[in-house]
């Protein structure tokens, strides 16, 4: 055993082990320290957290209630916007059938009109028409002939009258 005490090996790992004998309190106390520290800043965070969170449940809670009371609102502006749209669709279609009734009568006086005009246009035509074909008539017939019709047709004229 004296060769043990003579051996460098020996007294290192003596040096070792007093050493780390002597760095472990230090070392735990910095860990323990160390980890106390961390723990108290994790409940601080968690504690943080909770006041947040409850925070967040009351606005939630909140904006919850102006979303219902917007919800109510809204209905409330459509309910009301529908029975103007009904109101208005109303009174177009009344104004509009009263054009259309006033476009239809105008239309169909002037129809009328010109149906009027029609008739003594195709009738003066008519009228100038026979006349040409009367006189073309008259104008190739004899003197005799001519005299017998005119004869003929004062005869029919007393008959009617």
């Amino acid at each position: 055993m004296s060769y043990l005490f003579s051996d460098p090996k020996f007294w290192l790992l003596i040096s070792f082990i007093v050493f780390v004998i002597l760095m472990i309190k230090p070392f735990k106390s910095m860990m323990i320290g160390g980890l106390d520290s961390k723990i108290e800043e994790i409940k601080q965070n968690i504690d943080k957290s909770l006041e947040s969170f409850t925070e967040a449940e009351e606005k939630l809670k909140d904006a919850e209630k102006r979303t219902l009371d917007l919800s109510n609102k809204v209905d409330e502006i459509i309910s009301n916007a529908r029975s103007q749209a009904v109101s208005i669709s109303k009174n177009i279609i009344d104004k509009t059938s009263q054009t259309v009734k006033s476009k239809e009568k105008n239309s169909l006086d002037r129809i009328k009109q010109i149906e009027m005009s029609a008739v003594q246009t195709i009738k003066s035509q008519a009228s100038l028409e026979l006349n040409k074909i009367i006189h073309n008539y008259f104008s190739n017939l004899s003197e005799d002939t001519k005299t017998k019709i005119l004869q003929k047709s004062v005869v029919d004229l007393k008959s009617i009258n």
